[in-house]
């Protein structure tokens, strides 16, 4: 997917102060930029922080909806010793996080 066009439908779904916090990036008009078609790139490492993010809260949203997948990224996680998920994507811990996100989703997440 175009990073682009990835961005913008994080933006619409999860916001950009969201988004904001998954790229961690200080500036907050950022994502509204990179939502442009024709707007800068984001770095490589910003980029991969971005795909994470949207492949977790994806996952979580066809399963539960778009305002579980929201909640869940902004809530405490006991899988994740009780940090939000967000800070696992901007940390980019992908194994812990998308572990986390198939957990809930499979209903093993008291396991």
């Amino acid at each position: 997917m175009n990073i682009h066009d990835l961005v913008r439908e994080l933006n619409e779904n999860v916001g950009a102060v969201v988004v904001q916090t998954m790229a961690g990036v200080k500036d907050r008009t950022s994502p509204y930029k990179w939502a442009k078609p024709d707007g800068p790139d984001p770095r490589q490492d910003i980029e991969d922080r971005l795909r994470l993010g949207y492949r977790v809260w994806k996952t979580l949203a066809i399963a539960e909806g778009k305002h579980v997948a929201l909640a869940w990224l902004m809530g405490a996680n006991p899988r994740l010793e009780e940090n939000l998920p967000v800070l696992y994507i901007q940390q980019q811990r992908s194994r812990e996080v998308i572990g986390a996100a198939e957990a809930f989703v499979d209903d093993t997440y008291a396991a």
